[in-house]
């Protein structure tokens, strides 16, 4: 009898985690779809999902000239991963790894609100790596 009260207490503890880790798992997938439609190029389809507070700043001509300036500086981006997903209680921070043409190694870091169950874009940087000669220096 206890071999089988233990074994319900095991799988009700297995079944609980595993829909605690699917509801952020949801929406790591929507943020990793933002990002992927963003890499597009496709104001209209980003906009909805990019938060008032962001469109205030990057607007369709700011969208279109960043593509503009990545398409010129990097070239053809041949990798995106995704390396690091840091978790917070009113937002999520996703580090992408971007290799291109003309950019050994970059990395995008997207900053989401969450909107209740809905990831808003509300920041976007662009780390380079230090170019030879500053990190030969230090």
């Amino acid at each position: 009898m206890k071999k089988i009260v233990m074994l319900l207490v095991m799988l009700l503890t297995l079944g609980l985690s595993a829909v605690c880790s699917a509801a952020s798992g949801k929406i790591l997938d929507a943020e990793e779809a933002i990002v992927a439609k963003f890499m597009e190029g496709n104001y209209k389809a980003i906009s909805p999902s990019i938060s008032a507070e962001m469109q205030k700043n990057f607007t369709e001509s700011a969208y279109a000239n960043f593509h503009a300036q990545l398409a010129t500086d990097f070239g053809k981006v041949t990798t995106n991963k995704l390396r690091v997903v840091e978790k917070f209680d009113d937002a999520d921070v996703l580090t992408y790894q971007i290799i291109a043409e003309k950019v050994p190694a970059a990395r995008f870091v997207y900053v989401f609100v969450l909107n209740g169950e809905k990831p808003l874009l509300n920041d976007l940087k662009v780390l380079l790596p230090k170019p030879q000669q500053e990190a030969a220096g230090k």
